[in-house]
């Protein structure tokens, strides 16, 4: 018994076969494509309105929290470049005006005044800190032991 049936014969040259015709190629691959690129860019959509507003604060903070922490560690010798380079500054400026002869400009002295200035604060912010914070307010009080 078979199967294909009697009119149906195999595809030779001459003949195509039992009225089967050869398959047509498949034009999906635009519709695909374009399918695709649809998706990612709402996902992409998505991303920027649903998404990013969670995560920047917690990326922000992160960061800033580490950045904090490193600048935290580098004080130190940020302070002490910081006196080397005002002390420099003020040697600089004496030198310049003895050997042209002109007075220091009083912007000049001004600016190196601040300077100086911030410069001993931050190199003396570790003994002042407890009493600057006290004065403030913002210190923790000791508690009493309990008797």
């Amino acid at each position: 018994m078979s199967v294909i049936g009697p009119s149906c014969n195999l595809p030779s040259e001459t003949s195509p076969g039992c009225g089967c015709t050869a398959k047509a190629g498949r034009g999906g691959g635009k519709a695909a494509g374009a399918a695709a690129l649809t998706t990612a860019g709402l996902a992409a959509a998505c991303t920027a309105c649903c998404v990013l507003p969670f995560t920047l604060p917690a990326v922000a903070l992160a960061s800033a929290g580490g950045l904090i922490a490193v600048l935290d560690h580098a004080r130190g010798l940020m302070t002490k470049l910081s006196i080397a380079v005002v002390i420099g500054a003020w040697v600089w400026i004496a030198w310049r005006s003895r050997t042209t002869g002109s007075r220091i400009r009083s912007s000049v002295l001004a600016v190196m005044g601040v300077a100086t200035l911030l410069t001993a604060t931050a190199a003396l912010w570790p003994v002042m800190e407890p009493a600057v914070l006290h004065a403030l307010g913002v210190a923790k009080k000791p508690k009493l032991p309990a008797s």
